[in-house]
């Protein structure tokens, strides 16, 4: 059964992130800005943000199938609407809004749904990887049919269609999962609080690390490449392939296990300003593995943490609010753009890595504190 819901978490993950690559599309084909271009890859998290927030919390109350299927039927009618997306700019941003609700109430109850449905100690690890996986092939899809296909701005959002359709279908039959059914609502306590705060200095790169693949690299690269849509959807993939691969190791690695992907994933960004400073498209495929490892590295490791220190009565109001705080990282390609008017592309991505570097600093001081606070003796 958890297989059903990792399906369905795939086909939203594909909807959700092929369309990084269809920027390059909308660049070249509408005359897009970088600025507008940032605008609609934010937007989706912007949608996202009540999607996670209220979906997880009803779904603590509701169940999580209660929530997903109506959440799924959202996320397709957001991608129909960007079908339309000839029609300009504004078309694009409502439809990067409605899929953005969609998604967020797929995600978080879905997430949970599957790790309910799966032995205990892997279901952070399945849902991510079902996401990414999602998140990976889509935008190589996208990229071919809109490289070789006629009509590129619509025919992948009808294959995308097509494989939302099939993935709903196969769950209708999979059980509710939530143990309670329409208990009182859960109230997050403020210690399950303190355990996202914990993570606030983190959570944010895991998307915001790899929205440098995503959306600022390939970009900057088109002038430079015969196929740039092509070269932009391996590039994608290539970097959430690197961060679904890595997933299944990510508990081996202990304690620090975020700490350490936020450390490649700076690197892998002061790499990308390098790529920019000498005009390499190939070094983008360098830059690709290191920060989708670190992708996939925060998000397992921090989806782990919440897992393992907040009960499931409020689980899913937990997972969405973790959800929320790696989906901020979304709007860093909006900023590059903005920031790189005035100090250049190469000297603003030198600064990310380096803010990068100091949340990783404040992350690590602020795990050491509440070890230390947890081995304190009660008075």
């Amino acid at each position: 059964m958890h297989r059903r819901v990792g399906v369905l978490l795939f086909a939203a993950g594909w909807g959700a992130n092929h369309f990084s690559t269809l920027l390059v599309v909308y660049r070249r084909d509408l005359g897009l800005p970088a600025a507008a271009l940032g605008i609609l890859f934010g937007a989706y998290a912007l949608g996202l943000v009540p999607g996670l927030i209220l979906a997880g919390r009803a779904s603590d109350r509701w169940g999580r199938r209660a929530l997903v299927l109506p959440a799924s039927a959202v996320a397709l009618a957001g991608s129909a609407i960007l079908a339309f997306g000839t029609r300009g700019f504004g078309v694009l941003l409502v439809g990067r809004l409605v899929y953005g609700l969609g998604m967020g109430a797929v995600m978080s109850p879905g997430s949970v749904w599957l790790q309910e449905l799966s032995p205990p100690g892997s279901g952070p690890r399945r849902a991510t990887l079902a996401l990414s996986a999602g998140f990976g092939l889509g935008p190589v899809v996208a990229g071919a049919i809109a490289e070789l296909a006629p009509a590129p701005m619509l025919v992948p959002y009808v294959v995308c269609g097509l494989v939302m359709v099939l993935a709903l279908a196969g769950v209708r039959g999979v059980p509710e999962t939530a143990l309670h059914g329409r208990a009182p609502r859960a109230r997050i306590r403020a210690a399950d609080l303190g355990v996202l705060v914990e993570l606030l200095p983190i959570a944010p790169w895991a998307f915001g690390v790899v929205s440098v693949t995503l959306a600022i690299l390939p970009g900057l690269m088109r002038p430079l490449v015969a196929r740039p849509v092509l070269y932009s959807g391996f590039v994608i993939f290539v970097s959430l392939a690197a961060g679904a691969l890595v997933q299944p190791f990510v508990r081996r690695l202990g304690r620090a296990a975020d700490l350490l992907g936020l450390g490649v994933g700076a690197l892998g960004i002061a790499l990308g300003a390098h790529a920019v400073a000498i005009a390499s498209p190939a070094l983008v495929f360098a830059v690709a593995p290191l920060v989708g490892l670190s992708y996939g590295v925060v998000m397992t490791a921090g989806l782990a943490e919440v897992a393992g220190r907040v009960p499931a009565q409020a689980r899913g109001t937990a997972v969405g609010i973790y959800y929320v705080l790696t989906y901020l990282g979304f709007a860093l390609p909006f900023l590059h753009a903005k920031l790189a008017r005035k100090w250049g592309d190469h000297e603003t991505l030198l600064m990310t890595a380096t803010v990068a570097a100091a949340c990783l600093v404040l992350r690590a001081l602020v795990k050491l504190r509440s070890r230390r606070g947890a081995g304190s003796p009660r008075k």
